[in-house]
């Protein structure tokens, strides 16, 4: 069990059942018993102001209390009708696309057409359409290729499509709307930069600090490949209250997408998710001041299973520019529950109280983001 994500002296909860529920109070054998077992599997020690453990206090198993969601930094969410929908409704077409009134739209014209992963005849043939198939589009890059939306993808289910994919100019015809789209070029630029800040709290009388900053930017490593930005996102703690660390990353230079998803399950790893996530339905406000329409997401919910009962739980939003799809706010809240038995009583997925929290902004990059109000930072 890990003390923290890359933090220093974060809480161990399994110290915690004998400060929370040893309601007679421990004999120093089963302290130092407690204290072992915590040093063995929490890999770390908590710092009090005193420099030693306190001594076991008893105390009545608390309630978890329903929380309402906080919105992550910088987010100002919005009616749902406050800025409309990318994404119209309509009739399904083609691969069950939703070709929509306001959408922008490309149909086959040919017998038959290969649909391909990315925008030439080097990427592999992904699906297949007929004349007659319809599909929405967010533009068509220099080489002639059309960005389409959906086919089905690898992870899909049964009439699912949810991948998007590219069509050859020779193969189809595009409506009004489509030939109006901006041309589509690279999402991020060769040398991209982006910073964001951390700020982490945590809740619990074990911890070495109680807050903590942290700054997270990128570093190109190789931008030869014509597809595929190579970049590390390098997290620095200041003053040495957390662990450095390097996330590698690689970027589709035009879908966005990270090249080998994350299979954590654990949304706060998800900074580069494709461009229209999702209905625009939050405005984040930049570190320079401008204004990005952002999509947030639903509250995410993750579970990691610890060593001897406990659970790591985690709880927050996620915020992404809706133009690029990279993380421009997060914050999701940590907690531990305990099941098992402990000197005689059984607890089920007992919380107490031990909590961290970690609050993510974009502050600055030269990527081109959904900016809707320039004048807010003047």
């Amino acid at each position: 069990m890990k003390c923290s994500d890359n933090r220093k002296g974060g809480p161990t909860p399994l110290l915690q059942i004998g400060i929370y529920i040893n309601s007679a109070g421990a004999k120093s054998s089963q302290l130092c018993a407690l204290l072992a077992v915590v040093l063995l599997l929490a890999g770390c020690v908590p710092i009090t102001e005193e420099g030693q453990a306190p001594e076991p206090t008893p105390t009545p198993t608390p309630v978890v209390e329903e929380e309402q969601v906080v919105l992550p930094p910088g987010i100002l969410m919005l009616e749902a009708d406050g800025m409309g929908s990318d994404i119209g409704e309509g009739d399904e077409s083609g691969d069950g696309v939703a070709v929509g009134p306001q959408q922008a739209a490309v149909r086959v014209n040919k017998a038959k057409a290969n649909i391909r992963s990315g925008p030439s005849t080097d990427f592999e043939v992904v699906a297949s359409a007929v004349e007659g198939d319809a599909f929405t589009t967010t533009g068509r890059n220099e080489s002639g290729w059309w960005r389409i939306c959906c086919v089905a993808g690898p992870d899909d289910s049964a009439g699912e499509a949810t991948r998007t994919a590219w069509l050859s100019e020779i193969v189809v015809e595009p409506d009004e709307i489509a030939q109006a789209l901006p041309g589509l070029g690279p999402l991020f630029p060769d040398d991209l930069t982006a910073v964001w800040d951390i700020q982490y709290e945590c809740g619990s009388r074990r911890c070495a600090v109680s807050t903590c900053a942290a700054v997270s930017q990128t570093e190109v490593l190789d931008n030869s490949d014509p597809r595929w930005l190579e970049i590390n996102r390098i997290v620095t703690w200041e003053g040495a209250c957390g662990e450095d660390s390097t996330w590698p990353h690689q970027i589709d230079r035009v879908e966005g997408t990270e090249r080998y998803p994350n299979s954590t399950g654990l949304f706060f790893f998800n900074y580069w998710v494709g461009p229209r996530p999702g209905e625009v339905n939050a405005l984040f406000r930049l570190g320079t001041g401008e204004e990005i329409a952002a999509w947030c997401s639903d509250e995410q919910e993750a579970e990691v299973l610890e060593d001897s009962g406990w659970t790591t739980v985690y709880n927050g939003l996620a915020c992404h520019d809706v133009r690029s799809g990279m993380l421009v706010s997060m914050q999701y809240t940590k907690r531990w529950f305990f099941t098992g038995e402990f000197e005689g009583d059984r607890y089920e997925r007992a919380y107490f109280g031990d909590f961290e929290i970690y609050r993510v902004r974009l502050e600055r990059t030269n990527a081109l983001l959904g900016v809707v109000n320039a004048r807010a930072a003047e």
